[in-house]
């Protein structure tokens, strides 16, 4: 004998959803694409209050429940810019191409020569004195950090060179350089079980750091990034939530 479920409605309770994480600045409801995250997760973090039957000695005689912390876990697997900069406390930029001209260097050989301005490409160098310009892959090894040069290159240690190049085009984020800001998120997402939208507001909040960041690796860059939910004292009226509101469409 099977046992059939007393099921009141037709609508599908259960979930999968796929969907994407838009984000403002608190106050400021212009909602722009965050990065693409692989989960987020919220957590409610409670305290309780025990008071101890003192009549019988046994157990408890009444016991309460508050909320001691929301938190939003994010798993981000894209990192533009200003997805960087906010888990990282800092100040994206977007830098225009430039020209340097003659920027003087002491150069060794087999040692990278850094240059003022990182993220540089078609290099002219030549001795500071005067002389015939080096000839890259012959006396240096061109580097988008600066230019190494050769060992078997004309290029002395200890010689003082001019480097001119371009710096160029490229996105700088400057790190903890900046300040933690209070956002407002909305994720918005289709449940794959039941094909219906589902929307959720979470209205006030900061993120932390990223819990780490990968420089070097074989697979996709990932980072885990926490967002503290915040109270929000904009929302106001019975029954309404300032953390989290969640429209589950029918």
């Amino acid at each position: 004998m099977s046992y059939a479920p007393v099921i009141l409605s037709t609508e599908k309770h259960s979930y999968s959803v796929s969907g994407q994480i838009m984000m403002a600045e608190y106050g400021v409801p212009k909602y722009t694409p965050f990065a693409m995250c692989e989960s987020a997760d919220l957590t409610i973090e409670q305290e309780t209050q025990e008071l101890a039957d003192s009549y019988t000695g046994q157990g408890n005689y009444d016991k309460l429940y508050s909320v001691k912390s929301v938190s939003l876990d994010l798993k981000v697997t894209t990192f533009q810019p200003e997805i960087i900069a906010e888990m990282t406390m800092g100040v994206a930029n977007a830098r225009a191409e430039q020209t340097i001209s003659d920027e003087v260097q002491t150069a060794f050989k087999g040692v990278l020569v850094p240059l003022e301005h990182l993220g540089a490409g078609d290099f002219q160098v030549s001795p500071e004195a005067g002389g015939q310009p080096y000839i890259a892959g012959k006396d240096y090894f061109p580097t988008a950090a600066g230019i190494i040069p050769l060992a078997g290159g004309g290029i002395a240690d200890g010689t003082k060179i001019k480097v001119s190049y371009k710096a160029l085009e490229a996105n700088v984020v400057e790190w903890l350089a900046g300040s933690q800001k209070e956002r407002s998120l909305i994720f918005h997402g289709v449940n794959k079980a039941s094909r219906k939208q589902v929307v959720m507001e979470v209205f006030r909040g900061k993120f932390g750091f990223a819990d780490k960041y990968s420089i070097l690796g074989k697979d996709f860059r990932s980072a885990g990034l926490k967002f503290e939910v915040l109270a929000d004292p904009l929302q106001t009226g019975d029954g309404l939530s300032q953390w989290v509101r969640e429209t589950l469409l029918k």
